[in-house]
Protein backbone atom coordinates (compact mmCIF):
# COMPACT_ATOMS: atom_id res chain seq x y z
CA UNK A 1 0.00 0.00 0.00
CA UNK A 2 1.39 3.39 -0.97
CA UNK A 3 1.74 5.90 1.84
CA UNK A 4 -0.79 8.72 2.01
CA UNK A 5 1.73 10.94 3.83
CA UNK A 6 3.89 13.60 2.23
CA UNK A 7 5.98 16.53 3.56
CA UNK A 8 4.23 19.86 3.08
CA UNK A 9 7.54 21.69 2.58
CA UNK A 10 9.53 19.27 0.39
CA UNK A 11 11.95 21.92 -0.92
CA UNK A 12 13.07 22.94 2.54
CA UNK A 13 13.21 19.30 3.58
CA UNK A 14 15.70 18.61 0.78
CA UNK A 15 17.85 21.59 1.77
CA UNK A 16 17.83 20.94 5.51
CA UNK A 17 17.71 17.52 7.18
CA UNK A 18 14.48 17.19 9.17
CA UNK A 19 14.97 17.52 12.90
CA UNK A 20 11.47 18.10 14.22
CA UNK A 21 8.77 15.77 15.46
CA UNK A 22 6.44 14.84 12.58
CA UNK A 23 3.08 16.56 12.82
CA UNK A 24 0.61 14.82 10.48
CA UNK A 25 -2.44 16.86 9.46
CA UNK A 26 -5.79 15.65 8.11
CA UNK A 27 -7.91 18.38 6.46
CA UNK A 28 -11.57 19.35 6.72
CA UNK A 29 -14.29 18.16 4.33
CA UNK A 30 -13.81 19.73 0.92
CA UNK A 31 -10.23 20.73 1.68
CA UNK A 32 -6.77 19.34 1.07
CA UNK A 33 -3.72 19.19 3.29
CA UNK A 34 -2.35 22.19 1.39
CA UNK A 35 -4.65 24.29 3.57
CA UNK A 36 -1.94 23.72 6.22
CA UNK A 37 0.90 25.20 4.15
CA UNK A 38 0.84 28.22 6.45
CA UNK A 39 1.78 25.89 9.30
CA UNK A 40 5.14 24.81 7.92
CA UNK A 41 7.30 27.76 8.99
CA UNK A 42 5.80 28.40 12.46
CA UNK A 43 5.78 24.64 13.10
CA UNK A 44 9.45 24.30 12.21
CA UNK A 45 10.36 27.04 14.68
CA UNK A 46 8.58 24.97 17.35
CA UNK A 47 10.36 21.71 16.55
CA UNK A 48 7.59 20.22 14.41
CA UNK A 49 7.70 19.13 10.77
CA UNK A 50 4.33 19.15 8.97
CA UNK A 51 3.22 16.19 6.88
CA UNK A 52 0.07 16.31 4.78
CA UNK A 53 -2.26 13.42 3.98
CA UNK A 54 -3.48 12.60 0.50
CA UNK A 55 -7.16 12.02 -0.14
CA UNK A 56 -7.68 9.22 -2.62
CA UNK A 57 -10.25 10.19 -5.26
CA UNK A 58 -12.49 7.26 -6.22
CA UNK A 59 -12.81 6.31 -9.85
CA UNK A 60 -15.87 7.55 -11.72
CA UNK A 61 -18.90 5.56 -10.68
CA UNK A 62 -17.17 4.09 -7.63
CA UNK A 63 -18.56 4.74 -4.15
CA UNK A 64 -16.71 7.19 -1.95
CA UNK A 65 -14.45 5.51 0.62
CA UNK A 66 -15.99 5.50 4.08
CA UNK A 67 -14.53 7.28 7.09
CA UNK A 68 -13.14 3.95 8.31
CA UNK A 69 -11.70 3.10 4.89
CA UNK A 70 -9.83 6.41 4.90
CA UNK A 71 -8.83 5.97 8.55
CA UNK A 72 -7.42 2.49 7.98
CA UNK A 73 -5.39 3.67 5.00
CA UNK A 74 -4.02 6.52 7.11
CA UNK A 75 -3.26 4.16 9.99
CA UNK A 76 -1.23 1.87 7.74
CA UNK A 77 0.88 4.82 6.59
CA UNK A 78 1.36 6.05 10.15
CA UNK A 79 2.46 2.58 11.26
CA UNK A 80 5.29 2.82 8.74
CA UNK A 81 6.65 6.12 10.09
CA UNK A 82 8.74 4.36 12.71
CA UNK A 83 9.07 7.38 14.99
CA UNK A 84 6.94 9.39 17.44
CA UNK A 85 4.48 11.80 15.83
CA UNK A 86 1.50 14.04 16.52
CA UNK A 87 -1.73 13.52 14.58
CA UNK A 88 -3.95 16.56 13.96
CA UNK A 89 -7.37 16.44 12.30
CA UNK A 90 -9.63 19.37 11.43
CA UNK A 91 -13.42 18.90 11.34
CA UNK A 92 -14.10 15.71 9.32
CA UNK A 93 -10.34 15.18 9.42
CA UNK A 94 -10.57 14.92 13.20
CA UNK A 95 -13.01 12.04 12.96
CA UNK A 96 -10.80 10.28 10.40
CA UNK A 97 -7.78 10.86 12.66
CA UNK A 98 -9.57 9.46 15.72
CA UNK A 99 -10.66 6.35 13.83
CA UNK A 100 -7.08 5.91 12.57
CA UNK A 101 -5.80 5.99 16.16
CA UNK A 102 -8.41 3.43 17.24
CA UNK A 103 -7.13 1.19 14.45
CA UNK A 104 -3.53 1.73 15.56
CA UNK A 105 -4.37 0.99 19.19
CA UNK A 106 -5.89 -2.34 18.16
CA UNK A 107 -3.52 -3.47 15.41
CA UNK A 108 -0.27 -1.44 15.76
CA UNK A 109 0.00 -0.38 19.42
CA UNK A 110 3.69 0.43 18.96
CA UNK A 111 2.75 3.14 16.44
CA UNK A 112 0.12 5.22 18.27
CA UNK A 113 0.79 8.97 18.22
CA UNK A 114 2.31 10.83 21.13
CA UNK A 115 -0.78 13.03 20.97
CA UNK A 116 -4.03 13.11 19.00
CA UNK A 117 -5.38 16.62 18.35
CA UNK A 118 -8.93 17.05 17.04
CA UNK A 119 -9.96 20.55 15.97
CA UNK A 120 -13.57 21.62 15.40
CA UNK A 121 -14.68 17.97 15.40
CA UNK A 122 -17.86 16.81 17.10
CA UNK A 123 -17.40 13.65 19.21
CA UNK A 124 -18.17 10.42 17.35
CA UNK A 125 -21.05 9.44 19.64
CA UNK A 126 -22.88 12.73 18.93
CA UNK A 127 -25.28 12.21 16.05
CA UNK A 128 -25.69 15.38 14.01
CA UNK A 129 -27.63 15.84 10.74
CA UNK A 130 -25.70 15.93 7.48
CA UNK A 131 -24.79 19.57 6.77
CA UNK A 132 -25.81 19.17 3.12
CA UNK A 133 -28.78 16.79 3.47
CA UNK A 134 -29.81 16.51 -0.16
CA UNK A 135 -26.40 16.89 -1.75
CA UNK A 136 -27.39 19.79 -3.99
CA UNK A 137 -25.01 22.46 -5.22
CA UNK A 138 -27.13 25.22 -3.68
CA UNK A 139 -27.01 23.53 -0.25
CA UNK A 140 -23.28 22.97 -0.58
CA UNK A 141 -22.61 26.60 -1.50
CA UNK A 142 -24.76 27.81 1.41
CA UNK A 143 -22.81 25.53 3.73
CA UNK A 144 -19.44 26.73 2.42
CA UNK A 145 -20.49 30.35 2.86
CA UNK A 146 -21.79 29.75 6.38
CA UNK A 147 -18.77 27.74 7.52
CA UNK A 148 -16.26 30.28 6.24
CA UNK A 149 -12.80 29.32 5.09
CA UNK A 150 -13.69 29.35 1.37
CA UNK A 151 -12.64 32.57 -0.41
CA UNK A 152 -15.54 34.49 -1.96
CA UNK A 153 -13.67 34.47 -5.28
CA UNK A 154 -13.88 30.67 -5.34
CA UNK A 155 -17.64 30.67 -4.85
CA UNK A 156 -18.15 33.40 -7.45
CA UNK A 157 -16.20 31.60 -10.18
CA UNK A 158 -18.29 28.83 -11.74
CA UNK A 159 -15.43 26.43 -12.40
CA UNK A 160 -13.83 26.81 -8.97
CA UNK A 161 -17.23 26.69 -7.28
CA UNK A 162 -18.10 23.40 -8.99
CA UNK A 163 -14.77 21.92 -7.93
CA UNK A 164 -15.21 23.08 -4.32
CA UNK A 165 -18.73 21.63 -4.23
CA UNK A 166 -17.60 18.31 -5.72
CA UNK A 167 -14.79 18.00 -3.18
CA UNK A 168 -17.12 18.83 -0.29
CA UNK A 169 -19.85 16.41 -1.37
CA UNK A 170 -17.30 13.67 -2.00
CA UNK A 171 -15.91 14.03 1.51
CA UNK A 172 -19.32 14.25 3.15
CA UNK A 173 -20.36 11.07 1.35
CA UNK A 174 -17.77 9.20 3.43
CA UNK A 175 -19.82 10.08 6.54
CA UNK A 176 -22.96 8.29 5.39
CA UNK A 177 -23.52 5.17 7.43
CA UNK A 178 -20.86 6.06 10.00
CA UNK A 179 -21.68 4.91 13.54
CA UNK A 180 -19.38 4.97 16.54
CA UNK A 181 -18.63 1.46 17.74
CA UNK A 182 -18.33 2.50 21.38
CA UNK A 183 -14.59 1.97 21.80
CA UNK A 184 -12.82 4.73 23.73
CA UNK A 185 -9.42 6.06 22.73
CA UNK A 186 -6.62 5.42 25.22
CA UNK A 187 -4.15 7.74 23.44
CA UNK A 188 -3.83 11.22 25.03
CA UNK A 189 -6.30 13.41 23.16
CA UNK A 190 -6.41 17.21 22.87
CA UNK A 191 -9.73 18.66 21.73
CA UNK A 192 -9.67 22.21 20.37
CA UNK A 193 -12.73 24.36 19.65
CA UNK A 194 -13.48 27.76 18.16
CA UNK A 195 -15.54 29.78 20.61
CA UNK A 196 -17.84 31.06 17.85
CA UNK A 197 -17.96 27.85 15.78
CA UNK A 198 -21.61 27.05 14.92
CA UNK A 199 -20.76 23.62 13.47
CA UNK A 200 -18.77 22.18 16.37
CA UNK A 201 -19.40 24.45 19.37
CA UNK A 202 -17.31 24.13 22.54
CA UNK A 203 -20.22 22.62 24.50
CA UNK A 204 -20.42 19.74 21.99
CA UNK A 205 -16.68 19.17 21.96
CA UNK A 206 -16.69 18.85 25.75
CA UNK A 207 -18.41 15.49 25.25
CA UNK A 208 -15.21 13.97 23.84
CA UNK A 209 -14.66 12.66 27.36
CA UNK A 210 -17.17 9.97 26.39
CA UNK A 211 -14.98 8.84 23.49
CA UNK A 212 -11.47 9.13 24.96
CA UNK A 213 -10.00 8.27 28.33
CA UNK A 214 -7.51 11.14 28.61
CA UNK A 215 -8.81 14.46 27.29
CA UNK A 216 -7.72 18.08 27.47
CA UNK A 217 -9.96 20.65 25.79
CA UNK A 218 -9.03 24.17 24.78
CA UNK A 219 -11.00 26.90 23.02
CA UNK A 220 -9.77 29.70 20.78
CA UNK A 221 -11.12 33.10 19.82
CA UNK A 222 -12.34 32.24 16.32
CA UNK A 223 -14.81 30.10 14.38
CA UNK A 224 -14.70 26.80 12.53
CA UNK A 225 -11.41 27.62 10.80
CA UNK A 226 -9.51 28.67 13.91
CA UNK A 227 -6.61 26.27 13.08
CA UNK A 228 -5.74 28.64 10.24
CA UNK A 229 -6.86 31.88 11.91
CA UNK A 230 -4.95 31.11 15.12
CA UNK A 231 -2.13 28.93 13.84
CA UNK A 232 0.58 30.12 16.22
CA UNK A 233 -1.71 29.69 19.23
CA UNK A 234 -2.75 26.20 18.13
CA UNK A 235 0.87 25.12 17.60
CA UNK A 236 1.85 26.50 21.00
CA UNK A 237 -1.07 24.60 22.56
CA UNK A 238 0.08 21.38 20.86
CA UNK A 239 3.56 21.77 22.34
CA UNK A 240 2.08 22.42 25.78
CA UNK A 241 -0.26 19.43 25.55
CA UNK A 242 2.61 17.22 24.44
CA UNK A 243 4.41 18.23 27.60
CA UNK A 244 1.25 18.01 29.74
CA UNK A 245 1.44 21.69 30.72
CA UNK A 246 -1.22 24.38 31.02
CA UNK A 247 -1.09 27.35 28.66
CA UNK A 248 -0.25 30.89 29.74
CA UNK A 249 -2.78 33.66 29.17
CA UNK A 250 -3.54 34.15 25.46
CA UNK A 251 -3.23 30.50 24.38
CA UNK A 252 -6.42 28.45 24.26
CA UNK A 253 -7.97 28.16 27.72
CA UNK A 254 -7.47 24.57 28.96
CA UNK A 255 -9.97 22.30 30.67
CA UNK A 256 -8.76 18.91 31.85
CA UNK A 257 -10.80 15.74 32.07
CA UNK A 258 -9.79 12.14 32.80
CA UNK A 259 -6.07 12.89 32.66
CA UNK A 260 -4.62 9.87 34.49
Amino acid sequence: MNSVLFPLDPGRRQQEPPSGLPLVVVPHAGGTAHAFRGWTTPARTRGLEVFGTRTVTPAAGSPAPSVRDRAHRLAQSLAELGEPFVLVGHSLGGLIAAEAVLHLERHHPHAVPALLVVCATNPPQLHRPMPVPNGTEAEAVDFLRGAGGTPAAVLEDRGMRELAVAMLLGDLASLRGFAWDGRRLTTPTAVYAGRTDPLAPPESLARWTGAAESVTTRDFDSGHFFPHDRTAEVLDAIRLDLAGRDAPRGIGRPHHAHRP
